[in-house]
This record gives structure tokens, sequence and C-alpha cells, in this order.
């Protein structure tokens, strides 16, 4: 189980990046160079073990409570060996007794110790966690896939906690620092809006209510070919715009991914890597899968225009299903 970006927050930033042990202290974090990033020689240590059969692991935790900022202690990779082969000597009570007077030498006798900077760090990271929960990055690949599909469809649970992050946007007290950061989130909200009132302008429930889909409002009682016609074309365009904000929608996710390495965690999503999606068989028969991102001229502070002008610019986009603007669609919610 990965360890949030709050905790790791409230970790490093506690121990001011440095080793817990009083006889180290060393800096984890060492400059950058030249030619490459700066390194981290630090590691965040189980003071009870991930797993039950690890150092000091026979405790009755569960896998979630030995994640917690609670159970961690920020130590040297050289330190972090030294504690797990020497567990008669690193107790559970005394890993607990140093890492609390590291984080209480580091408040009071550290010159350079932020505590405003570091609670805002914490509250950020608090909230991007809830993000990223809320909009289920973990499963981006399966809950974006239907919607990617000749007639597009959704479950319903990921599409109500979408509509929800509306509000929650809206709502949060965002600290003062990382104004990038709140702009890239603003950003994914508006592309958010767009996606959840045109999805739901030709929407109904599945069979099961598990899921909405689109409506194929193409079909008539009456034949009447140039009706028909008219709707056909209609329902391409719906399905496209779906289409085309979803893969929108996928790159203003993965522009706040990349403005949260940036400013709160340089290791946020690493191993996980960027968010995909998977185009269902075309006229080729195949699936493709595409990694898409804002490139260098559209990493602005809103890289999204609104809808109106994204139906004129989408085709410039990495990747388009779509073109233009059907002059008889009239989006719900022009900007």
């Amino acid at each position: 189980m990965a360890v949030s970006i709050k905790t790791n927050r409230m970790l490093w930033g506690r121990a001011a990046s440095r080793c817990s042990l009083p006889e180290c202290r060393r800096e984890l974090v060492i400059d950058p160079l030249d030619t490459d990033d700066p390194s981290l020689v630090g590691e965040a240590a189980h003071i009870v073990a991930e797993q039950s059969d690890g150092p000091r692991g026979a405790r009755d935790l569960t896998i979630e409570q030995r994640n917690t900022y609670a159970n961690l202690i920020l130590l040297c990779n050289v330190h972090h060996k030294q504690v797990d082969d020497q567990v008669n000597y690193f107790t559970v009570e005394r890993l607990g007794s140093i890492k609390a007077d590291h984080e209480s030498w580091v408040r009071s006798a550290l010159a350079g110790f932020d505590a405003v900077k570091q609670a805002d760090d914490e509250r950020w990271a608090g909230y991007i966690d809830e993000w990223a929960s809320k909009a289920a990055l973990d499963e981006w690949l399966d809950v974006t896939y239907s919607l990617l599909q000749p007639t597009p469809e959704v479950g319903q649970l990921f599409f109500n906690n979408l509509a929800s992050l509306r509000e929650w946007i809206l709502s949060r007290v965002w600290p003062d620092r990382y104004p990038d950061l709140r702009a890239a989130l603003q950003n994914f909200l508006g592309v958010v809006d767009d996606f959840v009132n045109v999805f739901n302008r030709h929407s109904e429930p599945g069979y099961d209510g598990s899921f909405l889909r689109t409506v194929r409002f193409y079909k008539i009682r009456e034949w009447d070919s140039e009706r028909y016609e008219m709707l056909s074309n209609r329902y391409g365009f719906h399905v496209d715009l779906i289409h085309d904000l979803t893969c929108e929608l996928t790159r203003a996710a993965n522009f706040i991914c990349d403005k949260v390495r940036e400013n709160l965690d340089r290791s946020f999503r690493v191993e996980q890597g960027v968010l995909l999606v998977r185009r269902g068989a075309g006229m080729d028969l195949m699936e493709h899968t595409y990694r898409l991102e804002y490139d260098k001229e559209e990493r602005i502070m809103r890289p999204y225009p609104g809808l109106s002008k994204f139906m004129e610019i989408r085709s410039s986009r990495d990747y388009c299903v779509g073109e233009g603007s059907d002059p008889a669609y009239k989006p719900p919610n022009l900007r």
C-alpha cells in the first residue's frame, strides 16, 4: 500500500528532510547537478514493519495503520538498514522516542524551519490525496475506457464523484502558496464542468442502474430520411465531443500531477506513471492506448479555454476525435 502524499509531506517536512537519529541528522536531499535532478538519500522507515514478518512486525495493526504517519520515521538509507537489522536495540518504543525528539529539535533549534509553510504543505497534500481518490486516478484507464466507445458509457459512481468534484474544488480553502497548482485544479474543474453537462445532455441510466449510457437519439419511430441524417450527424458530433472532453480531462489530470511534483512531492505517482486512455476498436478493429498531455505551448495557467473555444481548437491537441463546432448544437454551458 502506498504512503499518501499528506503522510509523506508530514514525515519529510516535520523532520526537515533530515535523518532522525541524533548522531546523524544529515540532510537527505542532495542538490541537483548541472546534468542531473536532486538525489534523495532518505527513506520512510516503518517503525512496525509493513508486513507482520518484517522488523518489529508482530503487532496487531492493519496494513493501513502500518502506513500512517504515526508508524513512520525518516532515516538515511544507512540508518534505515541498521534500524531494521538491530531490532533488539531499536524497539518500537525507542524509535517513537527518537522521532518525537528529532521533530522537537527541528521546531525549536533548527534555523530556517518554516512552520507556516509546513502547515500549508500538509493542507495542500491532504487536498491532493482527496482529489486523487475522488477522481479515481488509480483506475483511470478502466473508468475512462467505456467513455471512449462508439456509444459512450460511464460508471455511475465515477460520474457522481466527478460531478461532486465541482463543488468540492470550489469550496476548498486554498492556502495562498502554489498558485500554479491551484490554477491547474481550477483548469480541471472547468473540464469536469463541461464534461458532466455535455454527457448529461443525452444520457440515461443503464439496465441495472450502475452506469449511464448515451442515448442513441438518432433513432426515430417514423422514417424521415432528412431528419434521420440530421440526427445521425448530431449524434456523431455529440459522441466525438464526449471523446474529446474525456481526452481533455486526462490532460488536465496529468497537468495537476505535474504541478504536484513541481511544488509538493517529486515522487507523486512516479511509480504509477502518467494517466493513459484506451480507445475502443475503430475501423481497423484494434484498440489504441494514448498518452495525453498538454504540450509546451499549452502549459499556461489555464490550458482549457472553455467549451466553445475548445471545440474550435481541439484538433490542435496531441490527439482528437472530432473537430469544429456544430452550428445546430447549443452547448449547455457556453462561456
